[in-house]
């Protein structure tokens, strides 16, 4: 994959600042690319590790924090691509540390991309065929976009081209074709309704577990507390 956005990114005039440093500018914007395995992003219970803490984290900040260029260090986004087996197995156990890895405002801004090899290999680094990808039609005359909305995960090479485009802060939807400038609105509603969903179950789970009157006494339960911290982390 870090090859993959190194050529999106070399066709938009963007060049490798050093060799010490994932990171590609142009006057403007400047773009760190990192690969993490499954295993970096999560906390071990074993070994208190996840990406904030992370030997690989580690090292790209300090490599970041030796760069004297204030415009740079305002402007950097990383790219954090993650290779999995099974997408939609994976993102749904993740996305959670996904979004608080997303959200974090320290050093710069962050884009979790997940991917498998074989969805990879099926596309073209190249932002005109992505854009053409997502819009175009099955074999059976039906958009891939209507089966998106359906099934997220239909097709690895669909979800992967679709985060690339999302998440592309240099890709510009074209304003001259409709259908494109209501996919990150759909996509945004799909993902809210899937929120929705899971915020949903979690009531439902708290629900089941603190019944009767005495909800006071059963919250001094270390192992219904323990649940109770299970569900609101999931």
């Amino acid at each position: 994959m870090n090859n993959f956005i190194k050529g999106i990114l070399e066709k938009y005039d963007y060049h490798q600042y050093s060799d010490n440093i994932k990171l590609w500018n142009n006057s403007n914007e400047f773009f760190l690319i990192q690969e993490y395995d499954v295993e970096e992003l999560e906390s071990s219970s074993e070994v208190m590790l996840n990406f904030f803490t992370c030997k690989k984290t580690e090292q790209l900040i300090s490599e970041f924090e030796k760069i004297q260029d204030n415009k740079m260090k305002k402007n950097t986004s990383l790219f954090i691509t993650v290779k999995v087996e099974n997408l939609e197995k994976e993102y749904e156990r993740l996305k959670n540390i996904a979004m608080r890895i997303e959200e974090d405002e320290y050093y710069f801004r962050k884009y979790v991309i997940f991917y498998t090899e074989e969805g990879l290999n099926k596309l073209k680094p190249n932002v005109e065929y992505l854009l053409d990808y997502i819009n175009s039609e099955s074999p059976d005359e039906k958009s891939l976009f209507d089966k998106f909305e359906e099934n997220m995960f239909f097709d690895d090479a669909y979800f992967v081209a679709m985060q690339l485009i999302v998440k592309l802060p240099f890709i510009s939807l074209p304003h001259s074709d409709t259908h494109f400038e209501t996919i990150e609105d759909r996509i945004k509603s799909r993902i809210e309704f899937k929120k929705l969903v899971n915020q949903e179950e979690q009531v439902n789970q708290i629900l089941e577990l603190l019944n009767g009157d005495n909800i006071s006494e059963q919250l001094k339960n270390s192992a219904i507390l323990g649940r109770l911290g299970e569900i609101l982390e999931t």
